[in-house]
C-alpha cells in the first residue's frame, strides 16, 4: 500500500493565511525605508553635485552657478554660463553636459525651503571655490523626516537632520 503525503487544504489555507499576514504588517516599514532612503538619496547626490560645482569653479577658474527649483518637481542643475532654469531641458549645462539632481529619481521627496538669495541660486567663484554672498540650505523632505543641505560662505557643503537624526545624520 502506497502512502500519499502532501499538504491538506486546511494547511495550505493557514500557511497563506500567515504570509498575508506577514505581508500586510511589513508592507508600512519597507514603505518608510525605502521613503527614507530617496531622502537620503536626493540629499547626497545634491551634495556631491555641488562638490562638483565647487571642483570646477576652481578647475576652470571660473563662476559655476547651481539653480534650484523647490517643490515636488523640484530639481538642482549646474551651470557654467550663469543664472538658468533647472526644470527646462539642457538649459544649466556644465562643459556643454547637463549635470541634473531631480525629483523624477526620488518620487517620495520634496524640496520645502531654499534660502539662497532671490532667483534660489549658489554661486562658487573661480578663484577659490568660495561661496561668499551665496551662503543658504536647502531641505528636503519626504512628508514625515526631513534633511537640510547647507552651504557656507567659505564653501564647505554639509548635510545634517532637520529635527530628529536619520540614517548617519545628526539634526543641525
Amino acid at each position: 500500500m502506497h502512502h500519499i503525503s502532501g499538504l491538506t487544504l486546511l494547511e495550505l489555507l493557514i500557511t497563506i493565511s500567515i504570509m498575508v499576514l506577514v505581508v500586510s504588517l511589513g508592507s508600512p516599514a519597507i514603505n518608510g525605508i525605502q521613503k527614507n532612503l530617496q531622502l537620503r538619496g536626493a540629499a547626497e547626490s545634491s551634495y556631491f553635485a555641488f562638490q562638483q560645482a565647487r571642483v570646477a569653479a576652481i578647475t576652470k577658474s571660473a563662476d559655476i552657478t547651481i539653480a534650484l527649483k523647490p517643490g515636488e518637481n523640484w530639481c538642482a542643475a549646474l551651470s557654467d554660463t550663469g543664472l538658468c532654469d533647472c526644470a527646462i531641458a539642457n538649459a544649466c549645462t556644465l562643459d556643454g553636459v547637463e549635470q541634473k539632481v531631480t525629483y523624477a529619481d526620488y518620487n517620495f521627496v520634496s524640496i520645502d525651503t531654499v534660502t539662497f538669495g532671490p532667483n534660489n541660486v549658489a554661486v562658487f567663484d573661480g578663484n577659490r571655490g568660495l561661496a561668499i554672498g551665496h551662503a543658504g540650505s536647502v531641505v528636503f523632505g519626504d512628508g514625515e523626516k526631513q534633511l537640510k543641505l547647507i552651504l557656507s560662505n567659505m564653501g564647505r557643503v554639509r548635510v545634517c537632520a532637520v529635527d530628529t537624526y536619520i540614517g548617519g545624520y545628526e539634526p543641525c
